[in-house]
C-alpha cells in the first residue's frame, strides 16, 4: 500500500505460484493493492486473485495498527508505518 513498486516486480506474482494458484486459489491468502507507484507491477498483467482498492476504508483494515496491533508491540526505532499516509 502507497508503495513504489519497480519493474524488478513480475507483475503475475511470484512466478510458481501461478499453475498452483488457478488450482487452488480458495486456499490462498488475500492480495489487495492500495495507492501503489510502479513501473513494472501494472495491474492489469497481475495474477487473477489480486485485488485493488481506492477506498481508503478498506485499505485501512490492512494496515500495522488494524491488522496486526502493530501499535502494542512493533518497537519505535523498527520502521513501519501504523496508518494509512
Amino acid at each position: 500500500m502507497e508503495s513504489y513498486i519497480s519493474n524488478l516486480i513480475d507483475p503475475r506474482g511470484w512466478v510458481e505460484w501461478i499453475e498452483s494458484a488457478n488450482k487452488f486459489v480458495s486456499r490462498w491468502p488475500y492480495y489487495l493493492e492500495y495507492k501503489n507507484r510502479r513501473l513494472g507491477a501494472v495491474t492489469k498483467g497481475c495474477v487473477t486473485w489480486a485485488s485493488v482498492t481506492s477506498d481508503p476504508n478498506v485499505a485501512s483494515k490492512f494496515m500495522v495498527r488494524k491488522f496486526i496491533n502493530g501499535d502494542q508491540w512493533i518497537l519505535v526505532n523498527i520502521p513501519h508505518y501504523l496508518d494509512l499516509s
